[in-house]
């Protein structure tokens, strides 16, 4: 049997792609882990830390106030985002509220939907003093416009501009904040 040169030519390329592959670690899911550090998503961005009062609006209030002060020098975006991370890993129900149309001004804006066990929804601005709302917590009817929800960051950064646009945890502040909520957990898991 004789082996001509395109026929090595495609042994070779098939052996090459076939290392690549198993040095890789295989194919990767859209939906893995791997997809979310490959866009520039912290591995372990979700995690549970002792849960809240999930149904009690005022609990939901509280820990929105209280972490005010640490997205001050964040923009709208990455306040959203924060946010958002924060209360889903204390375990409420929370996604992002998206429109390109807020307040009929052709301006986006993203917000976001917390629902407790009854199914009864509450939004939370993080940004409610830079949006003029009337609370960290609007009931005004421009907060139940939206034209989208996006349940994680991950779905949110897809579809609304990328993930430089809300990735508060590469700021100065937000390393910080990051990383002290990974040696909190782990202090928990020792």
């Amino acid at each position: 049997m004789h082996i001509t040169s395109k026929s090595w030519l495609i042994i070779i390329a098939v052996v090459l792609i076939a290392g690549a592959i198993l040095f890789s670690g295989g194919p990767k899911s859209s939906t893995s882990r791997e997809s979310y550090k490959a866009a520039g998503i912290p591995e372990n961005y979700y995690f549970s830390m002792l849960a809240a009062d999930i149904d009690s609006p005022i609990e939901l209030i509280r820990f929105a106030t209280s972490i005010k002060p640490d997205a001050s020098s964040l923009d709208i975006p990455q306040r959203a985002a924060y946010y958002q991370w924060y209360l889903k890993n204390r375990g409420f129900n929370v996604s992002f509220a998206y429109t390109d149309n807020f307040r009929n001004q052709g301006n986006e804006h993203v917000w976001l939907l917390v629902k407790n066990q009854q199914g009864e929804s509450m939004y939370v601005d993080p940004s409610s003093d830079r949006m003029k709302a009337d609370s960290i917590c609007p009931t005004t009817p421009e907060y139940k416009s939206y034209q989208k929800t996006f349940k994680d960051i991950n779905e949110l950064c897809s579809n609304t501009g990328g993930v430089d646009k809300y990735a508060w945890w590469k700021t100065g502040r937000g390393k910080e904040l990051f990383e002290s909520s990974i040696m909190l957990l782990k202090k928990k898991q020792l």
